[in-house]
């Protein structure tokens, strides 16, 4: 088998991404897992403190610690449920997509589907994705982030428009 081989196999190319996927939530779970534990046991240690009548912590210090332990425990538990889980699989259509700066280097791609769930994905794989595609798509829960997805030829039943109206009116 060459080089070419393989970077032409479709199967081979889905194993590479979900491992590169699995791999990406991992390494979330490494870099917040730590922090938020620091975190909160920070808060904890210094709430005690304050409890108890010493004298080390402040109330803005309580505030603060507070506010990191939920963002740092919001990606850590994100990251450490889908671990533990399997990606699910659903078919639906697209309702929109677009892009955004997440930060100064990277461009995250979104898409949002009838169902009102909210995916992201690298853009190779949204790349031929267009807002009334119906598509099937894997995806881990709790991170929303995309494994696979697989254009659909079936035509929506609903017109694009429609489902755009359902969803500003809730």
């Amino acid at each position: 088998m060459t080089r070419n081989d393989w970077q032409d196999d479709p199967e081979i190319q889905q194993r590479l991404r979900e491992g590169r996927v699995r791999n990406g939530i991992l390494r979330t779970a490494i870099i917040w897992t730590p922090l938020f534990l620091v975190s909160a046991v920070a808060l904890v240690y210094f709430l005690a403190d304050i409890l108890t009548g010493g004298n080390q912590g402040t109330w803005f210090l309580i505030v603060v610690l507070s506010i990191f332990t939920v963002l740092f425990g919001f990606q850590a538990i994100q990251a450490i449920m889908d671990l533990r889980s399997e990606p699910r699989h659903t078919e639906d259509i697209v309702t929109r997509r677009w892009s955004r700066s997440d930060s100064l280097v990277m461009r995250s791609h979104y898409i949002r589907l009838a169902s009102k769930q909210i995916l992201r994905g690298d853009l190779d794989l949204l790349m031929e994705v267009k807002e009334g595609d119906r598509v099937s798509v894997r995806f881990y829960p709790h991170s929303a982030i995309l494994v696979s997805l697989d254009r659909l030829a079936e035509p929506p039943k609903v017109p694009l428009e429609q489902l755009r109206e359902e969803d500003s009116n809730l």
